[in-house]
């Protein structure tokens, strides 16, 4: 699969409520990321602010992709989804975050979801904290409607990911398929492959992200994520309420 993944829709023929919901999506991605940069430089209450923006985009994208769940549900189940990231950014970062270079002027309970005075594992694999992740994703799946074996699938994809293990990707179509069989009603299989797949290629275009310059860091996956969400909205009825 390749990062340079074309619409498989023109752009102009793109919908505005696809391009709105692609834009907030990723501005919870960009928050997620401003609130790792500020925790590794010691910033509480930039990571906080982050963190706050980062889970409220994700609720608003939630109600968007599961539009027959009670929006408080939806919500409920984007902000799960975000806690999920924060921790397991947390987790690649731990040996950073408590080492003498970083210190913070408040509890590390108001902005962090671990305690920065347990070591938790020598093995990023063997952490006990993804358990903790899973759960959070398991939160997400019974919000929103999604099949639990979601929640272990994304755990993993996002273990392999930060590792860079050759497999991510096959788990990340893996976990990705059930997060659509559930968007989508009936979906067909041909079809939720491809919108996994143009979810992996947007995990690698994010990969890319410098986080220097945002329009440039969303300019080449803007299209992609939006022409996505259009499928999407396309086989519920055009719509995002539908």
């Amino acid at each position: 699969m390749t990062p340079d993944l074309p619409p498989t829709v023109g752009s102009d023929a793109l919908s505005t409520a696809a391009r709105d919901t692609a834009e907030t999506l990723l501005e919870a991605f960009y928050q997620q990321d401003i609130r790792e940069e500020c925790l590794l430089r010691g910033d509480a209450e930039g990571a906080t602010e982050a963190a706050d923006a980062s889970a409220e985009a994700m609720a608003t994208v939630f109600r968007a992709e599961f539009p027959r769940r009670p929006p408080e549900r939806a919500e409920r189940a984007g902000r799960a989804f975000a806690h999920a990231l924060f921790l397991h950014d947390e987790i690649e970062n731990w040996p950073a975050l408590r080492s003498n270079d970083v210190s913070f002027d408040r509890p590390e309970t108001e902005f962090l979801f671990s305690d920065l005075s347990k070591r938790y594992a020598d093995d990023i694999e063997e952490d006990p904290r993804w358990e903790m992740v899973q759960k959070l994703l398991c939160r997400v799946c019974a919000e929103a409607g999604i099949d639990s074996a979601y929640g272990e699938r994304q755990t993993e994809f996002w273990r392999q990911h930060g590792q860079r293990d050759e497999n991510w990707a096959r788990t990340a179509l893996e976990a990705h398929r059930l997060k659509v069989e559930a968007m989508v009603a009936d979906c067909d299989g041909d079809e939720a492959t491809a919108l996994s797949e143009r979810f992996v290629s947007g995990v690698e275009l994010h990969d890319r992200w410098t986080r220097i310059d945002r329009d440039r860091d969303f300019a080449p996956i803007r299209d992609v994520v939006a022409a996505y969400y259009q499928r999407v909205f396309e086989l519920r009825g055009n719509s995002p309420s539908a």
